[in-house]
């Protein structure tokens, strides 16, 4: 069968030949960014081909309020929390066009499917996850994984016995001067929070290691190659800098906005 790519009236795509890319991706979501995702995923209903992997039941603002009850989860709402976000998985035309068949695709998505479960999923599990689908459009196809980034684990501040001029306790600090935190678990009441959630799966490289982990996990498995590194090298893992021969001070390892998603 013809499969769904970018070149919807003659495939001229022999003439500029490109690697395969499967992407991944995150998007972030505050309050009011909520029901414009509702409004999206009605209209993808009833617009295109739409297959539900986990499907919800309501809005998404009463999923949300559902999933924190259910976990037992702490939550600290300000106006620009990102409450909620969604992996998205995609790929180009070339990425597409080697698959059999629809069945294999969706063979496909469901692995996409089970990386997010052991990747963002709440201790490896879909208890965080609201709803996953993928969306069959004229020129593209997704699969979106909608969750609550809920972590059991985070940063606090390590207070000492010394106090301010206003008797508050100060944060102990290294030999160096740096403010020294530790780490806590709280497994029966895990924290809502989009930084403290991807502070610990890489931090500052949070995007580059989820890259980097699905491209071993699952796409290059499919024949995909690895994107081309043009970040920070602080945003990069070594195996992302290494394969592009990537060096300090070299021409995209200048200052600008950071990628990274954990802040």
């Amino acid at each position: 069968m013809k499969n769904i790519g970018y070149y919807s009236n003659q495939d001229y795509s022999w003439l500029y030949p490109r690697d395969k890319h499967a992407i991944i991706s995150v998007l972030t979501f505050r309050q009011q960014d909520l029901p414009a995702q509702d409004e999206y995923l009605i209209e993808a209903q009833a617009e295109y081909s739409v297959k539900w992997l986990k499907q919800k039941s309501d809005i998404f603002q009463t999923e949300i309020a559902r999933k924190i009850e259910m976990l037992n989860a702490q939550f600290h709402p300000r106006g620009k929390n990102k409450v909620m976000e969604c992996l998205q998985f995609g790929g180009n035309h070339e990425f597409w066009q080697d698959f059999p068949d629809e069945q294999e695709i969706e063979a496909y998505f469901y692995h996409c499917y089970d990386f997010a479960v052991d990747y963002i999923g709440f201790l490896k599990s879909d208890k965080n996850i609201i709803c996953a689908l993928t969306v069959t459009e004229p020129n593209r196809r997704n699969l979106f994984v909608y969750y609550l980034p809920i972590t059991d684990k985070w940063k606090v501040k390590a207070i000492g016995n010394d106090k301010s001029e206003n008797g508050n306790k100060l944060q102990l600090r290294d030999s160096e001067g740096n403010p020294i935190y530790r780490t806590k678990r709280f497994i029966s009441k895990p924290l809502l929070c989009h930084s403290e959630f991807w502070k610990q799966r890489g931090k500052e490289m949070s995007y580059s290691v989820l890259q980097e982990c699905f491209y071993q996990s699952i796409s290059k498995r499919y024949g995909a190659k690895r994107g081309e590194s043009t970040s920070l090298l602080k945003y990069t893992t070594p195996e992302q800098a290494e394969r592009f021969k990537r060096y300090k001070d070299d021409e995209y390892d200048i200052f600008k906005n950071p990628k990274g998603i954990w802040v």
